[in-house]
Formats: C-alpha cells, structure tokens, sequence
C-alpha cells in the first residue's frame, strides 16, 4: 500500500458521513500495514471500526500514553470534529503530530492516527 492510496482513505475518513463496512475494511488493511505490530485485521473487524469507541482502542494501541485532544460542535446529524494525537501534552516540542477533522468523531481520530503512523513510518 503506497502513500497515494492512504492519503485517499484518509480524505474519505474526513470527508464522507457514510462509510460502508468495505470501506472500513480497506481502512482496516491500512491501518495493519502502517501498524503491523498493533493492528490486526481479525481483531478489528471492519464492521465495528465505525464506532469511536473502536478507533480511540486503535489510537490508544498504537500511541500508548500520548495525549488526545478532541474539539468540535455537535450539529443535528453530524458534527464537526477535530483531533490531535500529540506525545506530550505539556510542552509545544512534538517530533511529530498527527491530525484529523471529520464530521464523525471515530472517523477524524482514525484520520489523525493514520496520519501520524505515516509520518513515522518514513522513519
């Protein structure tokens, strides 16, 4: 899986309401190719990725410790939501940042940890 492909899985995360279970399954595989050591396909069916129960497990699997931060608005259907994973919380001297923005809070946080796993994949 190359970068081209994740940045468009990415952008379906932030961008679409809707996502399928086959959608979620090829984020699924992208998430086990970025985090071969945290993420496993038969442990994190496609069918439950939806939730952002399941995508903060996933977050707090592959980033243990590092700090969260979610802000957004909760609107009628949707919201408008925005994460940060950040390793410390207490000073501006990150390494590395991951982000996510999406009308669905499971979604932007999968966003945000696809996006920093690829930062620190190139690694």
């Amino acid at each position: 899986m190359k970068d081209p492909e994740i940045d468009i899985l990415i952008a379906e995360l932030e961008r679409q309401t809707d996502l399928t279970v086959a959608d979620f399954d090829g984020i699924i595989h992208a998430l086990a190719f970025l985090l071969p050591d945290t993420v496993d396909p038969a442990k994190n069916p496609a069918d439950r990725l939806n939730t952002t129960d399941a995508a903060m497990h996933i977050a707090d699997d592959a980033f243990p410790n590092w700090a969260v931060h979610i802000r957004g608005r909760a609107n009628d259907k949707d919201g408008h939501w925005r994460c940060t994973l950040r390793e410390n919380d207490s000073r501006d001297s990150d390494a590395f940042i991951g982000t996510g923005r999406s009308p669905i809070l499971g979604q932007a946080v999968l966003a945000a940890v696809m996006r920093l796993a690829m930062v620190r994949k190139k690694d």
